[in-house]
């Protein structure tokens, strides 16, 4: 879930930047200086100060001409990548167009990205990543408390099994055994114990503490 929503927050602000950068710095209506006026590719040209084909309208066109390579051109301005095609740095080419306005509004927006987007996917990752500690931990404590009783149960459970048996075969020497309800003064012999042991219901207890009589 912490995933979806980091794409999700990612994709929403990659897509609002890149529609501001498309409407700002992208192609007006009718304007083709590239192939239409045949200016050709901006990293082809070195005059920053033709009338026509200006260098900076050039490189709208080439890299915000539309939404999805204007999101492509602002997503790789996120990773810090400013180069054309030639190797040519954008950025210098469209501070020298648009001067300090362009400036200004890249600089907050790097700022906005790095200190901001940044830090809050970071915070969306860490705080999932201890959530998911902390419901590991609890669900750990969960599972010893439940396996506590468990096996505290399942003893008292064969305790009073072997005390029946017991019981049952000293009331066939002697129907009123003083000690019949002690459970601490009656030891078990060799023989009984062998005999206990095989027991169907003592079997299925030993079996759910996982310990195999049989052996």
């Amino acid at each position: 879930p912490a995933l979806i929503w980091v794409l999700a927050l990612f994709c929403f602000v990659l897509y609002v930047v890149a529609l501001i950068f498309r409407l700002v710095l992208g192609p007006g209506t009718g304007q083709d200086l590239i192939f239409g006026q045949g200016c050709g590719w901006p990293d082809e040209s070195t005059d920053y100060n033709h009338p026509i084909c200006k260098i900076h309208w050039m490189y709208g066109e080439e890299f915000f001409g539309s939404v999805p390579s204007s999101m492509f051109t602002v997503f790789r301005f996120m990773l810090g990548d400013y180069s054309t095609r030639g190797g040519k740095s954008m950025i210098i080419a469209l501070s020298y167009g648009y001067g300090m306005m362009f400036e200004l509004v890249f600089v907050t927006f790097m700022i906005i990205v790095i200190f901001g987007l940044f830090n809050i996917i970071t915070a969306i990752f860490v705080d999932s990543t201890t959530s998911g500690l902390k419901h590991n931990e609890i669900k750990r404590k969960y599972a010893q408390q439940y396996e506590r009783e468990y096996v505290k149960n399942k003893l008292r459970c064969l305790l009073e099994r072997v005390c029946a048996l017991h019981m049952e075969r000293r009331l066939v020497g002697d129907p009123h055994p003083e000690d019949a309800h002690d459970y601490a003064a009656f030891g078990l012999g060799e023989d009984e114990f062998v005999q206990i042991m095989g027991d169907p219901i003592v079997k299925d207890i030993a079996k759910g503490l996982d310990v195999d009589i049989n052996n």
